[in-house]
């Protein structure tokens, strides 16, 4: 195994490159290159199979002018590199293949004088039925060493028969699926649903930015909307809830903000027939719509126009990762903090600090971390907020622990990430912020979190985080997302695309040792607002940060009763189109990893 890195950009010259044509004897310059490849006879064919125990392949051809012979792959070895005009010999030796895998070699046989090298594919292998077109080999062997290598369950990826030529992200899927059929060993790999995997989280992209998330440009309208009738009936009235506006957009220029009920897009009614198109519109921006609130009284809706003729502008922003922080003081002088954190990301660490730097100079007693729209980002960003939470009681003490596959482990591999210390497995010079942390820092028994399904990954390890410190976290909404594992992100340029890889490559466990989560982390205070008109974050309209609030102020958990909950206000959610939903989704969170992410 070659030694680890967290990141790995790799530049190597790829069959790609083969394909395109080097003349590799000298040519005079007055000379006309002719088209194709100047073979016309040969005796091998597109595709040449070889022998699984290794073989010398020979093949006839006739070369109308010299030649060269190059393969792209060291166990397909061209014996007769180059030659002369005339009736010639390709000669190669292919070494054994134990079987397990289907290989592919590309030899390309270069004319001098003409303009493309003549391609041939050498393929080795058992039970493999190419079904690709073969564009991504290179790719796809890289795929494949990095997994074989690094992925948290790769023990049995050797033994999974792989179709080379297929496209990269079918053929990731292969060694994931390859490795859930072994008694689903990679059960944790992945988002599931009533019992049925919906994604894995190890992914790969083409052209894609090690930061995907927050940080990222956007150009849209900067707004998360649910398609919702306001009843049980079909005549109820239809539109859009605004669950969130992005701070910085012209959306929030224009006055727009969350618990907003829009019934019409560019004057346009929004009806179950229509909300589809008109949601992903109003999304985009450039729209105009009319602003109206919305109150419930027995269960029944009242609409009324606030705002009329609004512009909701395209906006180009940077999505941050702070949407709110907020001192609340309770009745009896309790000082809460209250923060809306959306993603654990590194560019937005100093804000961080400066909003407990606030926090303490307010004379903060407790705190709410409202997580609900977070599904993660960076472990040295969770270890900066565990850091301001735990405080000078738990500095050096161990916040979060890596754990690898068993080649890693065994080599004595091991990630600790510690309260207030700057080191890290990550960086060499340390990471200055989780030191800088401690004298912002809370040093608090007790927080508050509101979590829900989408919840996830750096969020959860907040929480287990901290209650491996002793340190009591209160959760307060839906069972969490259930990530509790981690990747790492490796890169590689091919032509003018560059891939990114993420697999799943560590568990992330406590200073208690504690990592199964899998399942989730579950409320101590279960409410579900999924069907509950959204209030203003941070406040008591608002159902989940209401209970959080009032918990705190009172150190005693709230009965259902005394928070004047309702299971319900006659909100009924319409199903998003894909399209819709993508679009929802990333505003709400998003995939949010980057280099050594949850």
């Amino acid at each position: 195994m070659t030694n680890h890195k967290y990141f790995k950009t790799v530049l190597l010259l790829s069959a790609a490159i083969v394909t395109m044509g080097f003349c590799f004897t000298a040519c005079d310059d007055d000379d006309p290159i002719l088209p194709g490849t100047g073979i016309e006879t040969a005796q091998w064919s597109a595709v040449n199979d070889a022998d699984l125990k290794g073989q010398t392949l020979i093949y006839e051809f006739e070369a109308p002018a010299s030649w060269t012979a190059l393969s792209n792959e060291e166990w397909c070895e061209v014996l007769t590199p180059s030659g002369y005009q005339g009736k010639s010999s390709l000669r190669m030796k292919v070494e054994p293949n134990d079987g397990k895998l289907g290989r592919s070699a590309e030899v390309s046989v270069q004319i001098d004088g003409y303009a493309e090298p003549c391609v041939l594919i050498i393929r080795q292998g058992e039970g493999v039925v190419e079904k690709g077109e073969g564009r991504f080999r290179d790719i796809n062997q890289w795929t494949l060493d990095i997994m074989s290598d690094y992925y948290l369950w790769n023990e049995n990826i050797p033994d999974i028969i792989l179709d080379h030529s297929l496209d990269y992200d079918l053929f990731l899927a292969q060694i994931l699926d390859g490795v859930a059929e072994n008694d689903d060993a990679n059960h944790d790999d992945g988002l599931w649903d009533n019992g049925e995997r919906v994604s894995y989280y190890s992914n790969i992209q083409s052209n894609a930015p090690l930061s995907r998330a927050t940080g990222e440009s956007y150009n849209d309208a900067g707004l998360a909307i649910q398609a919702t009738i306001l009843g049980p009936n079909d005549d109820d009235p239809c539109g859009f809830t605004v669950m969130f506006v992005t701070p910085g957009t012209a959306a929030e220029e224009a006055g727009v903000h969350r618990g907003d009920f829009i019934t019409k897009v560019n004057n346009i009614p929004v009806t179950q027939n229509n909300y589809s198109q008109l949601g992903n519109s109003l999304l985009n921006g450039n729209v105009t719509v009319d602003l109206n609130s919305v109150k419930f009284n027995n269960g029944v809706a009242t609409i009324t126009n606030r705002v009329p003729s609004v512009m909701i502008a395209k906006s180009s922003y940077i999505d941050p990762a702070i949407y709110k922080s907020t001192v609340v003081t309770a009745a009896n002088g309790k000082k809460i903090g209250y923060l809306l954190y959306m993603n654990f990301h590194m560019d937005y660490d100093s804000q961080l600090l400066q909003v407990f730097n606030q926090f303490k100079a307010e004379g903060v007693e407790e705190l709410v971390i409202d997580l609900r729209y977070n599904n993660g980002g960076h472990v040295l960003s969770s270890t900066v907020l565990g850091t301001l939470v735990a405080g000078q009681s738990h500095q050096g003490q161990t916040y979060l622990r890596t754990t690898y596959n068993s080649a890693r482990t065994a080599a004595g591999e091991v990630g600790v990430y510690n309260i207030g210390e700057a080191a890290n497995p990550e960086t060499a010079n340390g990471y200055d912020k989780i030191s800088q942390a401690i004298d912002s820092s809370l040093d608090l028994k007790r927080v508050y979190v509101i979590g829900t399904r989408i919840t996830a990954s750096a969020s959860e390890l907040l929480i287990n985080g901290l209650r491996g410190l002793d340190i009591d976290v209160r959760l307060v909404g839906t069972t969490t997302q259930g990530k509790n594992c981690g990747m790492e992100g490796w890169q590689k340029r091919a032509g003018n695309y560059t891939f990114t890889l993420y697999p799943i490559t560590f568990y992330c466990e406590n200073a208690k040792g504690f990592r199964d989560y899998a399942e989730g982390f579950k409320p101590d205070f279960e409410y579900d607002d999924t069907n509950i008109y959204p209030g203003d974050f941070g406040t008591m309209e608002d159902q989940l940060s209401g209970i959080a609030l009032t918990w705190a102020a009172t150190g005693n958990k709230p009965s259902f009763e005394s928070t004047g909950l309702r299971a319900s206000t006659g909100i009924y959610v319409l199903k998003p189109t894909n399209e819709m939903k993508s679009q929802f989704t990333r505003n709400m969170g998003g995939s949010r990893t980057i280099v050594k992410a949850m």
